[in-house]
């Protein structure tokens, strides 16, 4: 099985796939109805889409890589496209050196741009670092600005702050014992920075996602060893709390957003030990303090399946999109209780690494197909009904 690109990629397990191969021209498969519609960009110049965001004139913007890759040659840019809520492009571009960028995250700025957060090896200090590029409302790079210690950096998202400042986060790598340690920076909308955090350890501790609660500290979604766990930050970096959720076998939460009760929700997956090793959806509540509440698991029993992304709807109750075989997508109540679960697609492996909510109820997903074993990606983009389908 393949564990998520965006928040365990540095595992070696690879789902068995079926090989496949592109061209390198946007195909539509099904015809859009309904108002729902699939934009796959096969070939060397697409390789991921891995955030999204609406813009001010009502169309989409998204970010990934032109090559997403997890073995040598490392090679691509990063990649940005302006879609209209009907599929079709408005315009795409490319930002990058003689190295390798990726763009992981979005979010737009007060001016109507973007700032997007990724990494690079073609600029920056170590082997590769941080990259915060500010884009103008087009596109056109406006500024950018790289973070970073001696090793590597690994980015995994970024946080627009209630202020206006951003949140960057991931890990970085030991200069001493190579160990991946919890690193996030806080940022200024001109791109300075106001504090980091990092945890030195001998125990690998990467920081997977991130929110802002109503008081305006911040909440970090981590991985430690093979545990879960959630860090409590106050406005300046301090550290509050910390909870880690030492369970049988692997937890590793993706996600995490704060529920109406002042708690947490958390998803990503969980596997047991042994050689049997079946990896399913995990949900997890906690209380405001982090304290474990209730935890369950969910999936097809025959094929991995991964909580990529985490979104609460209008009504209350959350969305999550998976890695797995034909892209799965679970609207969940809020005990934790499966509503329903649609696997989109027939044939490969999808992850659906972002979701919108439209104000019609539909969705917008982005993410990728991976093909040949984890050595060929395509860019996918959709959007489905309220009810998690494709009308053909």
């Amino acid at each position: 099985m393949y564990i998520r690109t965006k928040a365990i990629a540095m595992f070696t397990i690879v789902l068995i796939l079926v090989a496949g191969c592109g061209q390198a021209e946007p195909t539509d498969l099904p015809e859009s109805t309904e108002s729902t519609w699939v934009k796959k960009f096969e070939g060397t110049e697409y390789g991921a889409f891995f955030d999204i965001t609406l813009t001010e004139d009502g169309n989409v913007f998204t970010v990934g890589t032109t090559n997403h890759r997890h073995v040598a040659p490392y090679e691509g840019d990063a990649l940005f496209m302006k879609l209209t809520l009907d599929g079709d492009v408005i315009w795409e571009r490319t930002w990058g050196g003689e190295g390798y960028e990726q763009a992981w995250s979005v979010t737009p700025a007060n001016d109507g741009g973007f700032y997007v957060f990724g990494e690079t090896d073609s600029y920056g200090t170590g082997d590769r670092d941080f990259f915060l590029l500010k884009l103008t409302e087009d596109g056109s790079e406006e500024w950018f600005q790289t973070y970073g210690r001696e090793r590597r950096e690994w980015p995994y998202g970024m946080l627009q702050l209630a202020n206006g400042d951003l949140l960057i986060y991931g890990f970085s790598e030991d200069v001493n014992n190579r160990e991946r340690n919890q690193y996030a920076l806080r940022i200024r909308p001109n791109g300075d920075v106001i504090w980091d955090y990092i945890v030195e350890s001998r125990v690998e501790e990467l920081v997977v996602d991130a929110i802002e609660t109503i008081e305006g500290d911040i909440v970090l979604a981590t991985i430690i060893g093979e545990d879960g766990q959630l860090v409590k930050l106050d406005r300046n970096g301090n550290v509050l709390w910390t909870q880690r959720y030492e369970l049988p076998g692997w937890q590793f939460a993706s996600q995490v957003i704060q529920t109406e009760d002042g708690g947490f929700l958390l998803a990503g997956f969980s596997m047991s030990k042994g050689s049997h090793q079946q990896a399913d959806t995990w949900l997890a509540h906690c209380t405001s303090a982090g304290e474990l509440d209730w935890e369950t698991s969910f999936g097809d029993p025959t094929i991995d399946d991964y909580g990529q992304s985490l979104i609460q709807l209008k009504d209350g109750t959350y969305l999550i999109g998976g890695l797995g075989r034909g892209m799965p997508l679970s609207k969940i109540n809020v005990d934790g209780e499966v509503v329903w679960t649609k696997y989109l697609f027939e044939d490969f492996v999808y992850g659906a690494e972002t979701l919108i909510e439209l104000d019609d109820g539909s969705f917008l997903i982005a993410g990728f197909i991976q093909k040949s074993n984890g050595r060929l990606y395509d860019a996918i983009i959709l959007r489905t009904n309220s009810e998690g389908q494709v009308m053909e």
